[in-house]
């Protein structure tokens, strides 16, 4: 990824999405040495996160009901949508390209598929105060074209995982109060 805005990404090459702050939902994007981007989230707006990535400059991310809409900071034209289903998420990007969301057979690990196969695996994990992504290329692509695609595949792995924390939590607050 050490490439000139408009470069390719190759097949192999590791993005992490890590988690800037203990106490805010902040995250930088990266690969290797290079700074691609960051996504957070703004305090008290779980469905709500800006990101911005290099050769796409400032988007917004927002979950309405079941489907997630991608696009540029105060534009009207969604740059992607993501709609929620039984046995995975459906990724239509502007390009008319349609991509699958789908769970893998491991823990917290996530692929972003198209006809042809697997374009990136996810793994997401929890530390004990901060979380973070592995993004994992397995197809070449225009850059702009994989940055968005992680930033997508990042803002839906981290809200997972959140989801699970929070659920997790209330869990352990429930039992507390009944016991």
């Amino acid at each position: 990824m050490n490439n000139p805005a408009g470069g390719t990404v190759g097949p192999g090459q590791v993005i992490s999405l890590t988690r800037r702050s203990a106490w805010r939902r902040d995250y930088d994007m990266r690969s290797g040495e290079g700074a691609l981007g960051w996504l957070r989230w703004q305090p008290g707006r779980r469905s709500f996160a800006q990101a911005e990535g290099r050769g796409i400059g400032l988007i917004d991310v927002a979950t309405r009901r079941r489907r997630v809409v991608v696009a540029r900071a105060g534009a009207a034209e969604p740059l992607a949508t993501i709609d929620r289903g039984r046995g995975g998420s459906v990724i239509h990007t502007a390009g008319g390209r349609a991509l699958r969301w789908e769970k893998t057979a491991r823990g917290n690990h996530w692929a972003m598929r198209d006809q042809d196969g697997t374009v990136l695996g996810i793994a997401a994990f929890q530390g004990l105060l901060r979380s973070s992504a592995q993004i994992s290329v397995e197809r070449a692509m225009p850059e702009h074209a994989a940055v968005l695609l992680c930033l997508i595949g990042g803002y839906l792995a981290l809200s997972e995982l959140q989801h699970k924390a929070d659920l997790a939590a209330a869990t352990a607050a429930a039992a507390a109060g009944s016991g």
